[in-house]
């Protein structure tokens, strides 16, 4: 089960009235995974490949020198559904016993003899690939999957790109070809791969040499002579253009398409920064001659760990640059990560699975550290920290749980690829680096990078190198963070004594064992904690405990107490205010998260049934002067959609703010104002808007199509109409001419709508989004228009062809526009998928979900 980033902040508390539950109603956690336990050590493994592309099929050999660990006459490899044709050893055929499946060690070969360990060994077996890593119905923006993934245009997407990528992780190359599929087996790798001219082949390590071959293909031979884990190793086949970087002599490649290099040197402008920053802030330059970087069709974000110095990463990475000066925090992200886990993951690799947490936390913790340094400290906590939060409480209110590192799971693919080893992780470095202390926290880094690298490591490793710094491996800390779960749930009050000048700050742990799981947990957590009282950081020693009481001498009662600044810690809390004090808050704490918790308690108040009308307009004038005040922007758009939910038209004193903010402001926060003015739909705004739609941000454009949509100006048409031939990046005018005209209702808008849904040769991204994905917009913007009959038999005969060039992305994009579209006759199309995907579990759960959807729709 993939868990993806959530982004509301769900919390519940798990408490139970009696730990004597009957033993069977006990959630047992899953058996232990057991570590496989290999019969071999490979030194070097080559791979031979060519390609059929309409069977989508890889052929050709591989040949692994190994040593066995103990006398063998035979030894096992993995082999995912291939076909083996042939085994040989110094050019002696082999018998070999293969099943055709993808189980662990299914390959059978006997060996000429029986070989003593160190003894070395060399195999060649020729084979050919059967699996295809098709896309999944159920994530049509993008999926991982196992194996080789092919590409061609079709007749839905004739521009679709020719293109093969590999995903290995965690135990995935099995699929495309031969090997011995472990963790902890390291070894050396050639990839040798033939394609026709103009594709060009992108793999790990050093590219040897290229071959012109008479028949119009190219061969291209790469060489890894670092060892690396067999799931790092990678493919990626396609028509590239190599945007060259350079940081100290180190080659930085990103590979984009041709017709889009432009945009791939906007994209990775920051890319040799941070080489230069993770070599500085992990006390090692970068470990390799050269990083490499390949954008591809349909692989979703944020992507996985990078491979061995060849990182892929979803070819939506790629914005020009107006439009990727909005988004440094997102797409920057991603590629910091791929950067990163060259060395936590490369470098560095865990022993075993349960550890995966040290290479996804500290690329993600890397990741928060670099947007700290580039981005500010204030957007590191509102995106990165808030982000985080959301998802880790996400997962918990969910009842998706287990601790960070531990070997009871059933699922290696989901385990490795949760929330809980990256975000959690990730959060849980950030509290150690608070505990630690930042000199300290330094120093340590430096020494477990420096003193594992080119190493397999495990959690005490990192234990090992805290301790070696602090003298303390604190396993208090890994005890009640790392090994097992659950979180604090505290319950914080505040008293005065003003005879003894004493301010009291009470902390109470309230969240409660839960009897019903059988993974260990914490039942009282400890540790340092800042609070923030009256401007001034106070820090205080929590003790494993129900209750804590903390005094200060203070010559007069607080006005603010902000308990957990920077909200470091991962938890819950009760701490009742008063309206007044959340005000003074929102005003007057030192720390944006403080501010934005303030807004959210304020809107409770606000939103409640016996707040006072004073109160509500003292809210309203705190919003409204947080919009026009000096502080973050993130938080300043956040106090709009706010105040927009406790005032959802805007009165004279809120238009006059958002007009204020729309002249002249940072684009999200004026893309923000512009929806809030929208929602009054009155024409007399319309000259702002049309004014924004020429702004140099597509976020603000957007939002003016929108709101000139909504009030109906007699200018409005024509306004849209001209948008759309607005030069942007991937069709963003387009998606802004279509949001509009379905507020305008316009019937004028009916042949604009039909022409872009018609189109299927424009540039766009595939994310399955009308906020992206113009053919989407254009279907809705029909429908709105009541019209969506007219265009129901063109999605239904492009319905059609996707399912005969078999193209499963194509067929459920198309399936997606079906049911947007709501057309009583779109019935049509669910027997025939069903019909095609019976033995499919996964696209019969996706076919179930549009067809209720599509149901739905028809209700509307």
């Amino acid at each position: 089960m993939k868990h993806s980033l959530l982004f509301v902040v769900m919390v519940v508390v798990v408490c139970c009235s009696s730990t004597t539950r009957a033993q069977d109603s006990i959630r047992k956690s899953p058996a232990v995974y057991q570590k496989r336990m290999g019969q071999i050590d490979v030194k070097h493994q080559a791979i031979d490949l060519k390609f059929d592309w309409k069977k989508k099929q890889a052929y050709g050999s591989t040949t692994i020198a190994f040593s066995p660990l103990k006398p063998t006459p035979q030894i096992t490899l993995d082999a995912g559904m291939l076909s083996i044709h042939k085994i040989t050893a110094d050019g002696k055929p082999l018998h070999f016993r293969y099943d055709g499946s993808d189980n662990d060690d299914a390959l059978a070969i006997a060996l000429d003899k029986v070989y003593e360990p160190n003894e070395s060994v060399t195999l060649t077996i020729f084979f050919n690939t059967n699996h295809v890593n098709e896309a999944d119905p159920n994530n049509i923006w993008g999926s991982f999957g196992q194996g080789l993934r092919f590409f061609g245009p079709t007749a839905s997407v004739p521009n679709k790109r020719k293109q093969i990528w590999s995903n290995g992780e965690p135990e995935a190359n099995r699929y495309w070809y031969p090997c011995h599929d472990v963790l902890d087996d390291l070894r050396t790798t050639e990839l040798t791969a033939t394609v026709e001219k103009p594709l060009m082949v992108i793999s790990n390590g050093n590219l040897v040499d290229t071959k012109d071959n008479p028949d119009g293909t190219r061969t291209f031979h790469y060489r890894a002579d670092q060892p690396y884990p067999n799931y790092l190793t990678s493919l990626v086949v396609g028509e590239y253009a190599d945007v060259q970087q350079n940081w100290d002599g180190i080659a930085l490649h990103t590979f984009g398409y041709p017709d889009e290099k432009a945009a791939v040197e906007a994209t990775v402008e920051r890319l040799p920064d941070m080489v230069h920053f993770f070599s500085e802030i992990t006390g090692l330059r970068y470990p390799y001659v050269h990083f490499t970087q390949a954008v591809v069709q349909d692989y979703p974000f944020p992507g996985l760990n990078g491979n061995h110095t060849a990182v892929i990463q979803s070819d939506n990475m790629i914005d020009d640059f107006r439009t990727h000066a909005d988004f440094f925090y997102l797409w920057d992200g991603i590629e910091s990560q791929g950067l990163a886990s060259q060395w936590f993951g490369n470098l560095i690799t865990p022993k075993d699975w349960k550890d995966i947490w040290l290479n996804t936390a500290f690329c993600r913790y890397l990741d928060g550290r670099y947007t700290d340094y580039k981005n500010g400290h204030a957007e590191f906590l509102t995106y990165y920290v808030n982000a985080d939060i959301a998802t880790t409480m996400g997962d918990w209110a969910s009842g998706y749980r287990h601790p960070i590192v531990t070997s009871h799971f059933d699922n290696l693919a989901a385990f490795t690829s949760d929330n809980y080893a990256k975000v959690r992780g990730a959060m849980v470095l950030r509290m150690l680096q608070k505990e630690i202390g930042e000199e300290q926290w330094a120093k340590v880094f430096h020494h477990y990078v420096q003193n594992n690298a080119g190493r397999q490591v495990s959690t005490g490793d990192f234990q090992r190198a805290i301790e070696s710094v602090t003298g303390d491996k604190m396993q208090w800390f890994f005890d009640q963070w790392i090994d097992q779960m659950g979180h604090p749930v505290f319950e914080v009050s505040k008293s005065y004594d003003r005879a003894q000048k004493q301010f009291t700050l009470t902390v109470k742990q309230i969240q409660k064992i839960d009897p019903k799981d059988d993974y260990p947990q914490t039942e009282f957590f400890k540790g340092t904690i800042e609070v923030e009282i009256d401007g001034k950081i106070e820090t205080i020693l929590l003790q494993a405990q129900a209750q804590n009481s903390f005094a200060f001498a203070l010559t007069k009662e607080p006005k603010l107490v902000h308990f957990d600044f920077e909200s470091v810690w991962i938890k819950e809390i009760q701490f009742e205010k008063t309206c007044h004090e959340w005000l003074y808050q929102l005003e007057h704490s030192r720390n944006v998260l403080a501010q934005w918790n303030a807004i959210d308690e304020l809107v409770k108040i606000a939103q409640s049934k016996d707040v006072s009308k004073s109160d509500v307009e003292k809210i309203r004038a705190a919003l409204r002067k947080t919009i026009t005040g000096k502080d973050y922007w993130r938080l300043r758009g956040y106090a709009i959609v706010q105040l927009r939910n406790i005032q959802p038209m805007p009165d004279r004193n809120t238009i006059a703010v958002l007009l204020k903010v729309i002249s002249n402001d940072q684009p999200w926060v004026r893309t923000g104002a512009i929806n809030s003015l929208g929602m009054t739909k009155d024409p007399q705004y319309a000259d702002i808007y049309i004014k924004a739609l020429g702004d140099s941000s597509d976020r603000v454009i957007n939002a003016a199509a929108n709101a000139l949509g909504k009030c109906k100006s007699p200018k409005a048409f024509d306004a849209l109409a001209q948008l759309e031939h607005q030069p942007s990046w991937k069709s963003q005018s387009r998606i802004s001419t279509l949001n509009g005209l379905k507020e305008l209702g316009d019937p004028r808008g009916v042949e604009i709508a039909y022409n872009a849904l018609a189109d299927v040769r424009s540039p766009r991204w595939f994310l399955a989004t009308p906020i992206w994905d113009y053919p989407i917009a254009a279907a809705q913007t029909l429908v709105a228009l009541g019209k969506a009959d007219v265009a129901f038999p063109m999605i239904v005969e492009r319905f059609r062809q996707s399912m005969a060039d078999d193209d499963v992305n194509d067929i459920f994009a198309n399936v997606v526009l079906v049911v947007a579209l709501a057309d009583p006759r779109g019935q049509e199309i669910f027997d025939p998928l069903k019909g095609k995907f019976a033995n499919d579990a996964d696209a019969m759960q996706a076919i179930q979900q549009y067809e209720t959807q599509f149901q739905n729709n028809l209700k509307k």
